[in-house]
């Protein structure tokens, strides 16, 4: 078949391909009567394969007809996927099952093999008609192909607009700069600077209202906004200190959840608050009237969020305090009454040309080079199509520092027709100041590896301005399938690459958050680029029968949504979602990635989880579910399930027998108090985060220490719960094999507090910690309730070169720190017989608090953080500022 086809339908075949050459390599009597129409269907899709290597892909100038066709055939690819990924797991799960009949079963109940021999059969059979379907669905799209284009046979590289295939190996915007410095903004940068921090000539001429003056840069749409934003921000660190504070704004955002979002941010912190909008305003009216400060409102489109609570709140502040606003929109400038408008404009040629060398070149390289290698003037018609805008040029600059310096290789980019193209009317936004797609980014699209194509295009499906956490886009793409597995390398390391990738090229963006870690951003503009490329199989709303992946995090109505939805939502791969009644599971048996982060009306998921038998992704983080079903071992696929946060108060002995799992996500579970034995069987996990060491529950045995023996693959971080001497025995713990388990940066071991006949003796504790030598490559760790009355053998300075953070809290016999030199934190709580602290050359931060019995510090030349609290023999404070070398905060309360 001749054909023209978008990279991401090459992706499908791909992962079809491969699912049905393993489903052939089984000998099972399910596949018994499929196997012919198998072996047809591998035939077809091995041709399809490689006609779509020698196609001529051209997804921006594909005829509506051709568009239709190639809806069809991805359409097919993925029904097929899901058939055949169904009985995989039929097979699968009919294998363990039967593996665990036990012989007084087989022998007893010989109705049991019987009935099961009669559902193979039936299964088998539809197993076949299913196959067959798909088989003559796909030579249908075939003969509908050629009528189209029946003598058409381009091959890849032949046409002009290619662009080489040559590829290197591999938007919540925050106030970070990124990797390349700024350049073109230094004039626009000292007239906003100037306002923010007015001398006596320009007070007079700033309208305030108590207090707070608005300030706006506005714009099109990739021309910089928010890189000046950030420069500002850092160029008024001085002025402001911590009173700078940088919230991203939403397309539509609600007043109570934007006020909410300042005050994380003014107060630093993560967790979520059930205040009402009246002591929202109250808490928030608090911190601005305490000093002046610093808002930027970044991407603001609109204005009616700006309601009499938000702006009298906002606007209370005191003399000399600031808001600035990034828009694409005069009017929100005008409606919000700033006192000043900074218009952006294009850059000029010669700003242009020296932001795209600052990217396309290499490091060592120079302008003359690209004279030498005759390109400059190619080049420079380059830099004269984008328009004069910086993220254009960034992207496409980026996009040739992957490639040679070659005149071919750069003459196709520039000739490309690309440039050319228009988006069509009939698919332009219904956004008044929305859906921009500029050629120049078509062109860094279209220069990508396929596989990097389909992870940038999954990534609309939050919403715009929305903060990916890294870990959790890697997951997903991993359950989709998007990630190639290459030999001895974890697909998590080579996802971790794809991102890196993509913000080498200027596709995403990567903020670094205290609370959050790694968060991964589209630009408006490439949100509007990958939305328009996934096209009907992404939906934040609306819904059609081709609509894959659908996310209503952005919907105020859930339930209204789930109502309009429902009857389009049995082919949903993908769904993220606030809130989900029980009753709907059962409609999304397909479903890969299944979120319900943060959703408050369920308490326990329903039995009819089951149902979900291909889900691989399961995230119940900050949700108020209390408990699991049994049936949760019955997703045998399931790769990730996250209940951090949540009020998850047990966990069943069935979670055994999810032999797949790979994230186990028990951050901050604080209701957790019972785990059933059983987690030593998911040997393919590699994170856990927590590890409970729990009594027995009635005729259900708790976990015991020794199931971490085959936890082999573990990685991150890992507290290990409940130790004492009771449950736990020296000869389990040695077992466990800890120091063994070399992947995991950060080790909690903490004791079980009780009557010290319960927790047993301080040599037995001794024991246990001897036992559970943690690895020696670890960056942190922390012992807790420790009553031992000596140090564990393993605990050198020798063994422990790599450590960054100590913690020892509520270890009353521990009286004394060894000084290792690599440490730069280190907290000391409720430890009453340390004495004395060694020199630490390169601690940065000390905390200690309630140990009574220090009474001296060593030299602690880098320390940069002090907090002493209810130490009574450290008397002088000038005798702990002797030991510090340029500590800038000191806290003491002696």
């Amino acid at each position: 078949m001749a054909i023209v086809i978008e990279a991401l339908a090459e992706k499908a075949i791909s992962i079809l391909l491969e699912a049905v050459t393993s489903l052939l390599r089984e000998e099972v009597d399910l596949i018994l009567n499929a196997k012919d129409e198998l072996k047809k269907l591998d035939r077809k899709l091995k041709r399809l394969e490689v006609a779509l290597k020698d196609a001529d892909r051209k997804p921006f100038f594909s005829s509506e007809c051709d568009k239709y066709l190639e809806g069809e055939l991805k359409d097919v690819f993925y029904d097929a996927q899901d058939i055949i990924e169904k009985y995989q797991t039929k097979i699968k799960l009919s294998k363990r099952e039967k593996d665990s009949l036990t012989l007084w079963n087989k022998v007893r109940k010989p109705w049991i093999t019987l009935c099961s021999c009669f559902k193979d059969v039936h299964a088998s059979y539809k197993f076949s008609n299913e196959t067959k379907k798909i088989n003559e669905r796909l030579d249908e799209i075939k003969k509908n192909w050629e009528m189209v284009h029946p003598l058409k046979t381009t091959p890849k590289g032949g046409g002009e607009d290619s662009v080489d295939g040559k590829h290197d190996n591999p938007r919540e915007t925050s106030h970070h700069m990124g990797v390349q410095p700024p350049i073109g903004r230094g004039d626009d940068k000292k007239e906003i600077v100037k306002r923010l921090l007015p001398n006596d000539s320009t007070k007079s001429s700033k309208t305030q209202r108590g207090g707070v003056s608005i300030i706006s840069i506005v714009g099109k749409g990739g021309i910089g906004k928010t890189t000046l934003a950030k420069m500002v921000f850092k160029e008024t660190e001085e002025h402001f200190g911590k009173r700078r504070w940088w919230v991203c704004v939403s397309e539509r955002p609600n007043g109570k959840d934007l006020l909410l979002k300042i005050l994380k941010e003014v107060q630093k912190k993560s967790k979520e608050d059930d205040s009402s909008l009246n002591e929202l305003c109250t808490q928030l009216r608090n911190e601005l009237s305490k000093e002046k400060f610093l808002l930027v409102l970044d991407d603001v489109w609109e204005t009616k969020w700006w309601e009499e609570e938000v702006e009298g709140t906002l606007m209370t502040g005191v003399m000399g305090s600031n808001i600035l606003i990034t828009s694409r929109n005069k009017n929100v400038s005008d409606e919000l009454h700033a006192s000043y408008m900074l218009e952006l404009r294009e850059f000029n040629f010669q700003q242009s040309w020296a932001l795209f060398l600052n990217v396309a070149l290499r490091e060592g390289q120079i302008e003359q080079d690209l004279v030498m290698h005759n390109i400059k003037e190619v080049g420079v018609s380059i830099v004269k199509k984008c328009g004069g805008l910086p993220l254009v040029i960034k992207t496409v600059g980026s996009m040739m520092l992957t490639k040679q310096m070659s005149r071919e290789d750069w003459k196709s980019v520039d000739d490309s027709k690309i440039w050319e193209w228009k988006r069509p009317a009939a698919s332009s936004s219904t956004s008044e100041i929305g859906g921009d797609i500029l050629p120049g980014l078509i062109l860094s699209y279209d220069d990508l590896p396929y596989y990097l194509k389909s992870c940038f295009v999954y990534c609309c499906i939050y919403p715009k301005d929305y903060e990916i956490e890294r870990e959790r886009l890697i997951m997903q793409w991993v359950a989709h399938g998007l990630i190639e597995e290459k030999k001895h390398i974890d697909v998590e390391a080579t996802a971790n690459q794809y991102i890196q990738d993509l913000i080498r090229r200027c596709l995403i963006e990567e903020n670094n958050h205290y609370f959050h870690g790694s968060q991964l951003k589209l630009h408006d503009i490439l949100h509007d680029l990958a939305s328009y490329i996934g096209g009907e199989e992404y939906s934040h709303a609306s819904i059609s029968q081709r609509t894959r992946h659908m996310s209503l995090l952005a919907i105020d109505d859930v339930e209204e949504a789930m109502r309009n939805a429902t009857a389009t939502t049995h082919k949903l791969r993908t769904l993220l979602i606030k809130s989900l009644p029980s009753e709907h599971l059962t409609n999304f048996k397909w479903l890969r990635v299944l979120s319900l982060r943060g959703c408050q009306n369920i308490h326990e998921l329903p039995k009819s989880i089951e149902d979900l038998s291909l889900v691989k992704y399961l995230d119940l983080s900050g949700s108020h579910v209390k408990r699991l079903p049994d049936s949760i071992g019955r997703l045998y696929n399931l790769q990730t399930l996250d209940l951090s946060d949540s009020n998850i108060e047990e966990l069943p002995k069935e979670m055994g027998k999810l032999c797949n799992l790979r994230y186990l996500g028990l951050k901050d579970t604080r209701e957790l108090q019972f785990v059933a034995e059983g987690l030593g069987k998911l040997t393919n996990l590699w994170t856990l985060h927590r590890f409970m060491v729990c009594d027995d529950k009635g005729k259900t045995r708790g976990c015991n220490i020794n199931e971490l023996k085959d936890l082999k693959k573990l990685k991150g971080e890992l507290w290990i719960e409940g130790l004492w001497g009771g449950r736990v025995k020296v000869m389990d713990a040695k077992k466990a094999h800890l120091k063994d388990k070399h992947e995991l940066k950060g080790v909690k071991l903490v004791f079980k507090v009780g009557e010290d006949d319960k927790v047993g003796s301080a040599s037995e504790q001794k024991g246990l910690l001897e036992a559970l030598e943690p690895p020696h490559g670890i960056e942190r760790l922390v012992i807790g309730s420790y009553k031992g009355d000596t140090r564990p053998a393993w605990y050198l300075d020798t063994n422990y070169e790599e450590l960054r953070m100590l913690r020892l809290e509520r270890c009353p016999s521990w009286a004394a720190v060894i000084g290792i030199k690599s440490l730069k934190e280190l907290e000391v709580r409720d430890c009453p017989t340390l004495l004395k602290l060694p020199s630490m050359p390169l601690l940065k931060s000390l905390e200690i608090e309630r140990c009574d019995g220090l009474k001296t510090i060593g030299d602690l030349p880098n320390l940069k953080s002090l907090a002493v609290n209810y130490c009574g023999r450290l008397k002088s404070h000038w005798r702990l500022r002797s030991v510090m070398g340029s500590t800038r905060l000191v806290t003491c309360q002696l």
